[in-house]
């Protein structure tokens, strides 16, 4: 009789970022289940990635993302935000500071903000790489993943990408806005966090007429080149309608304490990325007394004269207007006027305020080491 021979599966090229099936333990927590206990494999350089897909972006994209991740990975290493909880999902992060996690977000602007808010939360913050399903993925061409997908890519690829990825600290900023409620009496704060850019006026304007209509737009119908429309449509419309003209005689700008007198613009925007508006890079002519980087607790400057000149900007025919560099800013809004900004895809209008940025922390990103996909332009 022949002997039975029992060999240990390593699980071949998954198994430096897969959870083996038995050696994750969940329990129920409310209607959920979450990771109770972890037992580590003997791998060498182990480096679990799980994966936080927005389920909704992209049209069916996201959807596609998720079966190709659940399909290459342990179940409770891929996370439908739409349907879990973060916050809950991702707590064993700390009762295992020794397993050198690394996460992804597939997703847009959006979904990656929302996830960085929610690391803010734990004393460990992994390092995270950005599968791009939105439509501007500015911060994911700058950390080298490129300016999107249709969902139709080499998963395994991507997770050996994600696996070897450099860590890359990123700059967060706090955007303080001061104003006053509907009746003028009681001073209301709001914070956001900012990673990208916070703008206002023009470009403001055409990314605030995008989300008012893709929110009557239902939600299967919604796709990137929807989105790329009426990016074209907005941008189109105010050329003509000019909508926040005249915008510096309507703030007062601070830099590091300085009064910044503003020529004839009718938007301003202050960088913390090298893309911005879907992969136009602002910085690249100016000055190279001025370098740029993600992570020296500065940012960048910058004005447009109206939406035509954005389109230019989109094409290379122009630069944007330089105004410097600063580690804080204050914008007071003058004349009672209402004007739209935005703050990392975000945008709304606000009534008369104080607007205050200044730096908040850091958090870890993920930089892929073959960077030739991020130049890739809007058009």
């Amino acid at each position: 009789m022949k002997k039975l021979s029992f060999n240990v599966c390593d699980f071949g090229q998954y198994g430096k970022f897969t959870f083996p099936p038995n050696s994750v333990t969940t329990r129920k927590a409310g209607k959920k289940l979450v990771v109770d206990r972890l037992d580590l494999p003997e791998q060498k350089d182990f480096k679990p990635i799980i994966a936080l897909v927005n389920t909704v972006c992209g049209s069916c994209t996201g959807k596609v993302v998720y079966r190709s991740f659940l399909r290459h990975l342990h179940p409770r290493q891929v996370i439908d935000v739409q349907k879990e909880n973060v916050k809950a999902a991702l707590q064993w992060i700390d009762d295992y500071p020794e397993i050198d996690v690394r996460l992804v977000v597939a997703g847009g602007d959006g979904t990656i903000s929302n996830v960085l808010e929610t690391l803010e939360q734990f004393s460990r913050k992994p390092p995270m790489a950005v599968l791009p399903l939105g439509t501007g993925n500015d911060l994911s061409r700058v950390l080298g993943w490129g300016s999107g997908t249709d969902g139709d890519l080499n998963i395994l690829e991507y997770l050996n990408d994600v696996h070897a990825a450099d860590v890359q600290k990123l700059d967060r900023w706090n955007v303080m806005i001061k104003s006053k409620n509907q009746f003028g009496r009681r001073t209301v704060i709001t914070n956001k966090k900012m990673s990208n850019y916070v703008s206002i006026g023009v470009d403001a304007s055409v990314t605030f007429g995008m989300q008012t209509t893709r929110k009557s737009i239902p939600k299967v119908l919604s796709s990137r080149l929807l989105n790329k429309f009426l990016f074209f449509s907005f941008g189109t419309k105010d050329v003509f309608t000019r909508t926040c003209k005249g915008l510096h005689d309507n703030i007062s700008l601070y830099l590091d304490d300085k009064l910044v007198e503003l020529p004839g613009i009718e938007g301003i925007v202050f960088l913390n990325i090298q893309c911005w508006g879907a992969g136009v890079q602002p910085w690249k002519n100016a000055d190279e007394e001025l370098p740029q980087k993600i992570d020296d607790e500065v940012f960048e400057v910058f004005a447009v004269t109206s939406s035509f000149h954005i389109a230019q900007m989109q094409v290379g025919l122009a630069s944007p207007l330089f105004i410097g560099q600063a580690k804080k800013a204050v914008v007071v809004t003058k004349n009672g006027s209402v004007l739209p900004m935005q703050c990392d895809g975000e945008a709304w209008m606000q009534t008369r305020c104080e607007f205050h940025l200044t730096h908040h922390g850091e958090s870890m990103m993920l930089k892929k080491l073959d960077l030739s996909s991020t130049q890739k332009t809007f058009f």
